[in-house]
């Protein structure tokens, strides 16, 4: 891709981002977006459709890096470590992931991460024989709800307990899944 078109995009994105953090998804315009970018309308739409797309770009430019970085970290046999793994990463992108999470983040970044989430404990859980005594979609939703609902807290309230401590309670809670439920990220 054209470096022209890359430093544009970025500009947008991360004007965008800004954005959001100041007013929330509701309150931006394109006007706003085109301003603070220093581009016209009509270099907006040639690289999105509104702002809608926008923000949907901007999910999938944070949900990538999220899901890749917890599948390096998966291991089937050190299910605390990738859990750990994953908070870690949180935290040092606590700014954008505390933003996308919240109310003013808009709700799809949750809903696309609770999509895929769900999906991946789909493919695990059915392979599962052991788990016959249980519904399957009941278990995927309990566990993926608990999940980020788990996730959403700690980042929502600041990080209120330490990497270590918020995986500790994490594993206990999920203990009877753990044989799986890491494997998800893979």
């Amino acid at each position: 891709m054209d470096r022209r078109i890359q430093k544009t995009r970025q500009a947008i994105m991360n004007t965008f981002v800004d954005l959001l953090t100041e007013k929330g998804f509701d309150k931006i315009t394109i006007n706003d977006i085109a301003d603070r970018a220093n581009i016209n309308r009509g270099t907006f739409y040639l690289h999105y459709v509104d702002k809608f797309d926008l923000l949907d770009k901007c999910i999938e430019t944070y949900i990538e890096p999220l899901l890749q970085h917890c599948a390096d970290t998966a291991d089937t046999n050190t299910n605390a470590i990738a859990l750990q793994s994953i908070f870690e990463y949180l935290e040092k992108n606590f700014t954008i992931y505390k933003l996308l999470l919240s109310n003013e983040g808009a709700g799809f970044f949750r809903n696309r991460l609770y999509a895929i989430i769900a999906q991946s404990l789909t493919e695990v859980i059915a392979l599962k024989p052991e788990n016959n005594a249980f519904s399957n979609g009941v278990t995927i939703h309990f566990l993926t709800s608990g999940f980020i609902g788990v996730l959403e807290w700690w980042v929502n309230n600041s990080m209120p307990c330490n990497v270590q401590e918020i995986t500790d309670q994490l594993m206990f809670l999920i203990e009877p899944y753990t044989k799986q439920f890491v494997v998800l990220w893979e």
